[in-house]
């Protein structure tokens, strides 16, 4: 219980007493900047200043609030704040903090509030899902577009070297053309721990169309190599970080079988469903 507790002080922060600013109101509930303000604070703390104050962080931040906000009132609407699983579930977790003595503890009260806001959440998203339900014709319709959409594509098992300049790239590469392996020389270069432990090369593939649907600059630098060919020149990632791409090994795409896949695609489609869910309170929101 306590881990909770603190999971969803981290996730949604503790509201201060001193006066804010409305940022924006959702169907007439006020988020504050001080609610901002100390999501920002918080993030800033657990990341060790790797997450730094901008305004598209609290432009995230005040739009995941917003998110929050809807689905507390949903829930509220269809009264499940008085669902008998939902106040047994939240009987349960008060006695376990008694039992702890978290409830003596300083913020508790504040704490306690957002947790029960957390699991009302929990309690309509899970409601979306119980009353939308995945068929196992949506799961056999899903599989079978996958199967279209892989068809006649390759999977690549990608080595990569992870650097902090294009300086220590470059070495990198150098060694490469002076025909050193690359597992010795990603041992050497490479910032990523895993790498250091595996030469570079994890054992999973990942489909070059994947990789051109999300990640356009290392398709790009990739989609021509041969088996046992490297990139050239670094790429350049987020954050001044660069990296040098290796083929290990290339294939036609094997999929699972459906009957593996079924877990994978009802949660997926299960999600989509939910998002519908979300993106219908925004619609129906007023928020200014």
């Amino acid at each position: 219980m306590k881990k909770q507790f603190i999971a969803a002080a981290i996730m949604f922060g503790l509201t201060g007493m001193a006066a804010a600013q409305t940022v924006v109101t959702v169907n007439g509930t006020k988020i504050d900047s001080k609610e901002v303000d100390n999501q920002v604070a918080i993030l800033v703390q657990e990341s060790q200043n790797q997450i730094q104050d901008s305004p598209e962080l609290r432009k995230n931040i005040t739009n995941r609030l917003i998110t929050r906000i809807l689905l507390i009132q949903a829930a509220k609407n269809q009264n499940l704040d008085k669902d008998p699983e939902y106040l047994k579930a939240l009987s349960q977790a008060e006695a376990e903090a008694k039992r702890l003595g978290d409830d003596k503890k300083p913020g508790f009260k504040e704490e306690w509030s957002f947790f029960k806001d957390n699991l009302l959440t929990q309690a309509y998203l899970a409601s979306v899902a119980k009353n939308n339900p995945v068929k196992p014709q949506d799961v056999s319709n899903a599989y079978n577009d996958m199967v279209k959409y892989y068809s006649g594509t390759q999977e690549v098992q990608l080595g990569e070297i992870i650097t902090r300049d294009a300086d220590t790239a470059n070495k990198a590469i150098a060694q490469l053309k002076a025909n050193k392996n690359f597992s010795t020389v990603a041992k050497e270069y490479t910032i990523d721990p895993a790498g250091r432990e595996n030469g570079g090369i994890p054992k999973g593939y990942v489909a070059i169309k994947d990789l051109q649907e999300s990640a356009t600059p290392v398709y790009n630098a990739i989609k021509d190599l041969k088996k046992g060919q490297y990139t050239a020149t670094p790429v350049q990632g987020n954050s001044n970080i660069y990296a040098v791409f290796y083929v290990n090994d290339k294939r036609n795409v094997k999929l699972p079988s459906q009957k593996e896949m079924t877990p994978v695609l009802s949660r997926r489609l299960q999600s989509a469903l939910i998002a519908q869910a979300i993106d219908q309170l925004y619609k129906n929101a007023t928020i200014k």
